[in-house]
């Protein structure tokens, strides 16, 4: 277990130096660095390198060491790139993106889950929008209707029935624990709207679904437009610039 914890621990303060910029791009890190530094074996700095590799953050070279990658070679969709920006300075604009690519994909899962759904899904996304709704109307009940909020999304993401809409799922997740969507009412009226997605999805009617999910996201978006602001394109960010080792 301490072995584990270590791993997850070294694994993080360096992902998390990456983003913040702490570690430069081009700069090397060595595994010799790693077991130093985190006090761990050979084998776990090895396995420390692996996924930061696959991750695209850093490249491995023999004699060389790890040598820290741009950000336009990160896996910038894997939840842990994503929870390590979304603690680092660029909160807001990681947010952003999320909301953005959400606005876009839940109409259409929402308008594909009604089209795929199983029984028991569209029974079960009724039950989260009545549980929704009911805790909407207490003050007292905002974390429950928070996590509520968080099995409808996942639920109607994987009634899609298309595996790359349920694996977006897991990014959603991670953002609404960081922060309630900005323009959100954190009342009946926002509610009501699960409930109207929820019927539509039971009903097959796609077309009612992605029009009632695209309401739903429409204010969250522009509030979180226009807390962000103008932001650089991907071109002129500095960490986008293209590096070759």
């Amino acid at each position: 277990m301490a072995t584990v914890q270590l791993h997850h621990a070294a694994l993080d303060a360096i992902g998390q130096e990456i983003v913040d910029g702490t570690r430069a791009v081009g700069s090397v890190l060595t595994l010799a660095d790693l077991e130093q530094r985190f006090t761990v074996s050979r084998t776990v700095a090895r396995e420390l390198m692996r996924i930061l590799e696959s991750l695209g953050m850093v490249r491995s070279r023999r004699r060389v060491g790890l040598t820290i990658r741009p950000r336009s070679s990160w896996n910038v969709l894997d939840p842990m790139v994503v929870g390590w920006r979304l603690r680092g300075t660029e909160h807001d604009r990681v947010l952003l993106d999320v909301t953005e690519l959400r606005a876009s994909l839940q109409p259409m899962a929402a308008e594909l889950a009604a089209r795929n759904a199983t029984g028991e899904q569209r029974h079960r996304l009724i039950e989260v929008a009545d549980a929704i709704v009911r805790a909407s109307r207490r003050p007292d009940q905002a974390e429950a209707m928070a996590e509520a909020e968080m099995d409808f999304n996942t639920l109607l993401l994987r009634a899609t029935a298309n595996e790359l809409f349920a694996g977006f799922s897991g990014m959603v997740r991670l953002v609404q624990h960081t922060e309630r969507p900005v323009g959100a009412e954190p009342g009946l009226v926002w509610a009501e709207r699960y409930r109207r997605i929820a019927g539509a999805v039971a009903a097959g009617d796609g077309e009612t679904a992605r029009i009632a999910s695209r309401a739903q996201v429409a204010q969250g978006l522009a509030a979180m437009t226009a807390r962000v602001g103008p932001r650089p394109s991907l071109a002129e960010h500095p960490s986008a610039d293209d590096w070759s080792v």
